[in-house]
């Protein structure tokens, strides 16, 4: 009987250890569940963290390239500045210097045209309607405020240059005199010659008149006036001169 009852308390036994340890694993299944929720939930609150910590960062990076956009900005803003205000005192400077050239400038233009009038006054009186109405313009744009003063240097060069081409060139023009028309000859600005429309008379400019050329003395004037309409070509001409400084 011993024999028997012997291996039911062995049976006995093993049964129940596995139960023992069933229960100590569904405790530790349980602790590790526990466990992984825990986990999951530190990681999730790491992660909700991370997200936070991220946005953060992600600002402050914002915030950083905005401090140095504006830095630059105002780098710029103050180079521009500078300039300006070194611009600003350089016009400043300029119209300061205008101011005193004008005031050297603007009586000189006035010497230039007062001794451009005396020449004419003094010379053969060719194109005299012309180089009057020229002068009086000029004169008038002196006076006139709402011309620069550029502008009126340069009117005064014009005119200046174009009494310095009369005196290199030869011409032949038509003018009324006392109500009769002539043909009139310029030879530069030391001769002057006019004609009869029929060319049947002519006369000289010299000690301050008219003076009638001979019929021989008037013949060259025909071809040089073709000369000067440039008719024909270039050609050695003898004509009648007046002395130096007998022309007036």
């Amino acid at each position: 009987m011993n024999l028997i009852k012997q291996p039911l308390v062995v049976a006995l036994v093993a049964t129940t250890l596995p139960m023992a340890s069933l229960a100590e694993t569904d405790s530790a299944s349980k602790m590790v569940l526990k466990t992984d929720q825990d986990t999951a939930a530190v990681e999730r609150k790491i992660n909700a963290l991370d997200d936070a910590t991220r946005e953060k960062l992600e600002e402050a990076r914002q915030v950083l390239a905005r401090a140095e956009q504006l830095a630059l900005y105002n780098k710029q803003m103050e180079a521009i500045i500078a300039s300006q205000e070194e611009e600003m005192a350089s016009l400043d400077a300029q119209i300061d210097g205008i101011n005193e050239t004008e005031q050297g400038i603007l009586p000189l233009m006035q010497l230039m045209l007062s001794q451009l009038e005396a020449d004419i006054d003094k010379g053969i009186p060719f194109l005299a309607n012309e180089r009057a109405v020229r002068t009086s313009k000029l004169e008038a744009a002196l006076s006139r405020a709402d011309i620069t003063v550029s502008e009126k240097f340069r009117r005064v060069l014009e005119a200046l240059q174009i009494e310095v081409d009369y005196g290199r060139t030869i011409e032949r023009y038509r003018e009324n005199e006392e109500g009769t028309a002539y043909d009139h000859l310029r030879i530069g600005n030391v001769a002057l010659y006019r004609r009869s429309l029929d060319g049947s008379e002519a006369w000289i400019w010299l000690d301050g008149q008219w003076q009638a050329l001979s019929k021989e003395q008037a013949e060259p004037l025909s071809i040089a006036s073709r000369v000067a309409d440039k008719s024909v070509a270039p050609q050695l001409i003898t004509l009648p001169l007046p002395a130096q400084g007998a022309a007036n």
